[in-house]
């Protein structure tokens, strides 16, 4: 099989782990609970001292059965292990390689562990990602980003946390899904992932089926249609839930969610996806702030309403990141007009958050000092919103699909909502948005959406920051409002009777004649599409065969088409009127001479526009008769051929015009579809500014905390010297053996006994030859773990020494039994003495005992 029709390897599931201080024990709990053959990839990242070499991976070592490794290099993931990040380095994965590379940020200023959610969520697209107890907020953005690519968020009971504030931090962005101690959160996983697992086997028609029913229990019990929402993103949140309720299949499902209606609460919160952030894509706010928002001011006087509306705005960062940028923009200039923001969503509990107004101090990441003081009062652990800015929004639980829109707006936010909507629902609710705006108005997409799908009623104003202006409207606004679906279609009011006679003013009387008696003429967008035709326009219109176009150039009469384009070319890259040559045009049996003149039509703050004028000069009576001087008709043959050859070329041309732009049309409708897969992968780049007081501070105590631990650590230090000496004046030989009989560690008296080594440790030690004559070391070893009753016994060598064996329990502070202490004490000059006093014994009872035989 070729190289590029290979499988792609298929990824390992994550569980990322972030800890902090006191989060040593919480991780040696975790690990020594959980089971090892989940086969997922644990990365543990905590926050090291950079300047000391790390043992937390032979630390978690002793915890657990799985291969516990530091991340050196981009060592490949593997199930069932664990990985650990070293001093001074950040981790980053990519595909199932795991990446350690020197920190961007100074020190103290450092978020590993949110660079490592994000950097799981970016490229996994779910995932866990566990928190633990720690010092700081470290985490609380990134597990934001792991729930809204669908990832499970577990977090350490903050009772239960030695130190409770980063669980807390994490805790108050409002997405975990388990709060628990330490041992339940492993149950927490393991169901989880045995769930995941169950859903990646569901697939076909069957699944399809589930998956409605399902989505019909949503509408029935919320009332909301997501049918057109993007099936893999219907199908990753059901996952996601099917995760968290521990269910192994979509039927299972589908019959919880019957029997549990709150069920269908949180389903409908996971598809809302209430994640965002203050100034979210602080680029494209950048660009709003300095060229959308002005225009905003310089087009409305100090009596007129700015209008703008945040559609999706979740837990309100969004409006309020807005309402900040009008206040700011109001103070420039010393006077303002009114300014009002409509925020709307779907979750009323999101909303809730939002009109308390009160956000987690981790916001310190995406909001400037300056506008922290400014625009927030700091609490214990809060910042709230103050009343200057929240009295610009209300908010409103409102559907952009079903409920009607609001009206005559100057700016529309609508961030991250469009990308997970099929394209046909993306293009009605577009229409929506251009019906509500003002024309001049602009929209505000995320940094994954685009408004290309309908250049017909938005023009690009910042491509890069996904800002767009309204066009002018070329069709009738309820026309566009009736192509959304019946369920999704809001209520218009009903259309006055048209037929009703008005009393027209002079000015629309003077319109009305003017329009009668000019030439015919018809206004075009940027795109060449018809904006809207003059009363006798249609003269000059003759759509060819095929679907009808919208652009003015393909459907004119054929002999005007290369000089339209030309013209509308000239118009709209260099502002310049054109008058073109007179062309002639076939009109039935006549000959007219016809003219074109283009000029551009430009309005402050609207979209560009040409303004097309045919000038008719009438009939020609002799085609043929060309030159006054009469030589045109001694040479019409030969001009009538030129003609035809002329219109031949130009008609070629225009078919290649026509081919030129069905590939460029092509080409662009396969970058829209580039862009809609690309939008499952690409997520909003989001840079992390912190409180330099604020994580000083927290630095000085981890400094502290180090220093501490490092002290006892040189205490443990010289203990063990200590210890170690004394065995090395002892003689004595040990070996500590664990259940398994497997070698924990070893004196250097036994390697006179035993061939082994330091290197043989965690090897048993019946894999080994010794010089005892004398093989009952095993056994004995085994009655010991089952009595738990000490043993001796006095043993020889194969060179005729004597050793006294001991075997005892090895017992831990907690009293527990981890094993065996075996230790050989060398007796060979007390056997040696005892006999020699035996043997003198017995010299002595036959010298006494002889001489008195002999007198008897």
């Amino acid at each position: 099989m070729p190289d590029s029709e290979q499988p792609a390897e298929p990824l390992i599931p994550i569980c990322a782990i972030g800890a902090s201080a006191g989060g040593l024990k919480a991780l040696q709990r975790l690990f020594g609970a959980i089971d090892p053959d989940l086969g997922l990839a644990y990365v543990v990242i905590v926050h090291l001292a950079p300047d000391h070499p790390s043992q937390l991976a032979e630390i978690l070592g002793t915890a657990t059965t799985m291969s516990v490794n530091q991340v050196l290099d981009s060592p490949e993931l593997k199930p069932n292990c664990v990985y650990v990040i070293p001093p001074d380095r950040e981790l980053v994965i990519e595909g199932n390689q795991v990446t350690s590379q020197p920190f961007r940020e100074p020190r103290g200023q450092r978020t590993p562990i949110d660079m490592f959610f994000r950097s799981v969520a970016s490229a996994r697209g779910d995932g866990f990602a566990v928190v633990l107890s720690g010092a700081g907020a470290d985490g609380a953005l990134g597990v934001r980003r792991v729930k809204e690519e669908g990832g499970i968020i577990l977090v350490q009971d903050p009772n239960e946390a030695e130190f409770a504030m980063m669980p807390r931090s994490a805790i108050a962005t409002g997405v975990v899904d388990f709060i628990e101690p330490v041992e339940q959160l492993t149950a927490r996983i393991a169901e989880t992932t045995r769930s995941k697992k169950a859903l990646a086997r569901t697939d076909g028609q069957d699944a399809e089926h589930q998956i409605g029913r399902v989505l019909s229990f949503l509408r029935a019990r919320t009332g909301h249609d997501f049918s057109n929402y993007k099936s893999a993103t219907i199908r990753r949140r059901i996952g996601r839930r099917m995760q968290v309720t521990c269910q192994l299949s979509l039927d299972d499902y589908a019959r919880y969610m019957a029997e549990t209606p709150e069920e269908a609460q949180h389903l409908f919160g996971d598809l809302l996806i209430s994640v965002t952030a203050f100034f979210r894509d602080r680029g494209a706010y950048r660009d709003l702030a300095q060229n959308v928002i002005p225009a905003l001011f310089d087009g409305h006087g100090t009596e007129d309403i700015i209008r703008v509306w945040s559609v999706g705005c979740a837990t309100g960062e969004e409006a309020y990141s807005l309402a900040i940028l009008m206040i700011e923009e109001a103070e420039r200039r010393g006077v303002a007009p009114r300014i009002q923001i409509f925020a709307s969503d779907l979750d009323e509990g999101a909303l809730g958050t939002a009109r308390e107004a009160r956000f987690p101090r981790t916001i310190e990441a995406d909001v400037s000092e300056e506008r922290l003081q400014r625009f927030f009062i700091a609490e214990v652990e809060h910042y709230r919103v103050r009343k200057q800015v929240r009295d610009l929004v209300l908010f409103a639980h409102h559907s952009a699909l079903k409920d009607p829109p609001f009206m005559r707006l100057d700016l529309i936010a609508c961030r991250n909502l469009l990308i997970y909507l099929e394209r046909d629902l993306q293009r009605q609710l577009l229409a929506l948005f251009h019906y509500a705006l003002q024309p001049g108005g602009h929209l505000f997409l995320g940094s994954a959406e685009t408004a290309d799908g309908r250049p017909e009623l938005f023009a690009v104003r910042d491509r890069e920051a996904r800002i767009y202006t309204a066009k002018p409207r070329a069709t009738n606004a309820v026309e566009l409002l009736s192509e959304l679906p019946r369920e999704h279609r809001p209520d218009l009011p009903p259309v006055k009777n048209a037929g009703v006679r008005r009393d027209r003013s002079p000015g629309l009387a003077h319109a009305s004649t003017l329009e009668r008696m000019a030439p015919p003429s018809v206004l075009v967008d940027e795109e060449h599409r018809i904006v809207n035709l003059s009363a006798t326009a249609g003269t000059f219109i003759a759509p060819p065969e095929g679907p009808l176009s919208q652009e003015l150039p393909d459907i004119v009469r054929p002999e005007l088409r290369a000089e339209l384009r030309s013209a509308l070319h000239r118009a709209f890259t260099t502002g310049e009127a054109t008058i073109s040559l007179p062309v002639n045009v076939a009109f039935n049996s006549n000959i007219h001479r016809v003219s074109l003149y283009v000029t551009p039509s430009v309005e402050e703050g609207s979209a560009p526009l040409a303004l097309v004028v045919f000038m008719d000069a009438g009939a020609v009576d002799d085609p043929g008769d060309l030159d006054a001087d009469g030589e045109g008709t001694a040479n019409a043959g030969e001009i009538r051929r030129l003609r035809e050859e002329l219109r031949s070329a130009q008609e070629r041309l225009s078919s290649s015009r026509r081919e030129h732009e069905s590939s460029v049309q092509e080409l662009r409708i396969a970058n829209e579809e580039l862009q809609s897969i690309n939008e499952e992968y690409r997520s909003t780049a989001e840079e992390l500014e912190t409180s330099k007081e604020e994580l000083q501070s927290i630095n000085e105590e981890l400094q502290t905390v180090n220093s501490e631990l490092k002290g006892k650590l040189d205490n443990i230090a010289t203990a063990h010297s200590d210890l170690q000496n004394l065995i090395n004046a002892t003689e004595i030989g040990t070996l500590f053996l664990d259940a398994e009989l497997r070698i924990k560690m070893l004196t250097p008296a036994v390697e006179r006994l035993f061939s082994v080594t330091d290197s043989d440790v965690g090897r048993p030690i019946t894999d080994f030859t010794h010089k005892l004559a004398y093989d009952g070391v095993e056994t004995d070893a085994r009655a010991v773990l089952r009595s738990l009753s000490p043993m001796e016994s006095e043993v020889k060598t194969k060179d005729g020494r004597w050793l006294m064996m001991r075997l005892r329990p090895y017992r831990t502070v907690e009293n527990r039994i981890e094993g065996i202490v075996l230790s050989f004490v060398d007796i060979t000059q007390r056997r040696e003495a005892e006999e020699a006093l035996r043997a003198s014994e017995e010299r002595y009872r036959a010298m006494v005992e002889g001489p008195s035989g002999e007198a008897d």
